[in-house]
């Protein structure tokens, strides 16, 4: 089964479009947090299972509510103190094999749940997979271009990661200290425990440019790169 976790604080613009690409997604038998797994496995033998959970930060908007509208997701509220102890709840909520940390403002191609299922038997797998930016400029185009192929050298991600829980548990989640990073990290401590990272481009997912057109594309890319050799920033641009 493929657990979905997605941390959300004031995302009430794009939470309900990434829930709706989700559940869209043809041949998936959604469950929540009452459904009885040995039962529903019995009736629906040989379809694949998904769980959502969306842990809602609580904010200034209507996010929790936006989530609340959806009974086949899983809404945990509460004042967390960042996207790592976000993370970190849904995961000890969920109950899947195959984990996906998804952020909100990010959608789904059809085709991706199926193919994270097929992980659920190699334990030792974590990665990411193509993106495709939400606007059409050149700069964004090319930008994502990059950033995939720096992805598949660099064995790092954005805004999505996926693992299967045997690695999750291994490294003990995500670094809840860390302001900016914490991905990268988390995917190092997972290689370092023999994981193997993956890159899928026949799967992919659309995701927000809001914060590279906001703070600047170069500037961002400046700060990864040192991130990634150096230290992570101790802040994170939060663009709404």
């Amino acid at each position: 089964m493929v657990s979905i976790i997605i941390p959300a604080h004031e995302e009430a613009k794009y939470i309900g479009v990434s829930l709706e690409k989700i559940l869209n997604q043809k041949d998936i038998v959604y469950i929540n947090k009452n459904t009885d797994l040995k039962t529903i496995a019995a009736e629906t033998s040989g379809r694949i299972l998904c769980e959502i959970t969306v842990v809602v930060s609580k904010g200034k908007d209507n996010t929790e509510d936006i989530v609340g509208q959806h009974p086949k997701v899983n809404l945990i509220a509460g004042n967390f103190k960042g996207v790592s102890d976000a993370r970190n709840v849904g995961a000890k909520a969920s109950r899947g094999d195959v984990l996906l940390f998804l952020d909100a403002d990010t959608l789904l191609n059809e085709g991706f749940i199926k193919r994270l299922d097929s992980l659920k038997n190699s334990t030792n797998i974590i990665g990411t997979s193509k993106l495709y930016p939400d606007i059409q400029s050149l700069k964004a185009r090319i930008f994502m271009f990059c950033n995939n192929i720096a992805h598949i050298i660099s064995k790092t991600s954005m805004a999505l990661i996926f693992c299967h829980r045997e690695i999750y548990d291994k490294v003990k989640g995500f670094d809840e200290n860390m302001p900016a990073g914490e991905d990268l990290k988390f995917i190092k401590l997972a290689l370092n425990e023999h994981a193997k990272f993956k890159y899928f481009g026949d799967i992919s997912a659309v995701t927000s440019m809001r914060r590279f057109e906001t703070v600047g594309y170069l500037k961002i890319t400046f700060e990864w790169i040192k991130g990634y050799f150096f230290k992570p920033p101790s802040y994170y641009d939060v663009v709404r």
